[in-house]
């Protein structure tokens, strides 16, 4: 009797021991965590709180504390952003008003909602008694390139293909007819048709000429015939600016958005870490 007693005296003592040193590793993992967060070194203190539960699922004190330790962390980290991109925005705002002063807006009020921004120097822009690429951005910054043919005999195109000497090439997407964005009409025995390629349709036309602005540029109509001309300097110059004003447009839309949810995440995280107040711990090491 007294050697069972004996034994489950020391079973218990053995049992409480295990879980004072798991308190202990713990308590040291938060304060390791705590360690990471007052040096900035934020990713390495989420693992460190994470990690928490998994060495004790029974320290709830740690276990709590961790996680307002965690939303301080993700306060410090959008803190962070938030003040990185208000050191940033203003210097693309400046950017982009340096380069709209080369952009001329074309908006009829009455019947379009968002007007385009056409590069002034462009001697192509509004043309359709040519055959040409026209090239312009909206105000809501979407690039939208036009291929323009002019010429006694139909071509039917639905596509534009960019070529350089060496063989790297580039394509628009088609664009079927429908009387909108691919429209054609006759006037006085010459057909002239229009194709529109918007954002992505021709995002990569668009990157090919940008980044090839000394190369000669071959430039193909896709239609019922061959069709093909040399790119002109102009026109190159034309959508080299407009790329970069479409760039710098989408990048000041980013930040915009990006300010936005650090501000609404900032104030939800700094109530929540006043409402949870109490859900620290002291020092136990």
């Amino acid at each position: 009797m007294r050697k069972f007693v004996f034994v489950s005296i020391a079973s218990l003592l053995l049992l409480f021991g295990a879980c004072t040193k798991k308190e202990n590793r713990a308590a040291e993992q938060y304060q390791k965590a705590e360690e990471l967060y007052q040096r900035g070194d934020y990713a390495l203190a989420k693992n460190a709180i994470d990690s928490i539960s998994t060495i004790d699922p029974r320290a709830f004190d740690e276990i709590r504390a961790g996680m307002q330790l965690m939303r301080r962390v993700n306060l410090s980290i959008n803190k962070r952003n938030l003040a990185y991109v208000d050191s940033l925005l203003p210097i693309r705002l400046a950017f982009q008003k340096e380069l709209l002063s080369k952009f001329a807006l074309q908006k009829d009020e009455k019947y379009q909602e968002n007007g385009n921004f056409v590069y002034k120097k462009d001697r192509n822009a509004g043309s359709v008694n040519r055959s040409c690429l026209r090239i312009q951005v909206t105000e809501d910054g979407q690039m939208q390139l036009m291929s323009v043919y002019f010429g006694a005999s139909k071509l039917n195109h639905e596509s534009v293909k960019v070529e350089l000497p060496d063989g790297t090439f580039a394509l628009t997407s088609v664009v079927p007819y429908d009387g909108a964005n691919n429209y054609r009409f006759v006037n006085a025995g010459n057909t002239t048709e229009v194709v529109t390629y918007k954002g992505k349709q021709m995002r990569s036309v668009a990157d090919l000429v940008y980044n090839s602005k000394d190369a000669r540029i071959k430039v193909s109509y896709e239609g019922k015939r061959p069709f093909s001309f040399v790119m002109d300097k102009n026109t190159k110059e034309a959508i080299s600016a407009s790329y970069e004003l479409a760039l710098v447009m989408a990048d000041i839309k980013q930040l915009q958005r990006e300010k936005a949810i650090a501000g609404k995440t900032i104030e939800i995280l700094e109530r929540q870490i006043a409402d949870h107040e109490q859900d620290t711990i002291g020092e136990k090491l």
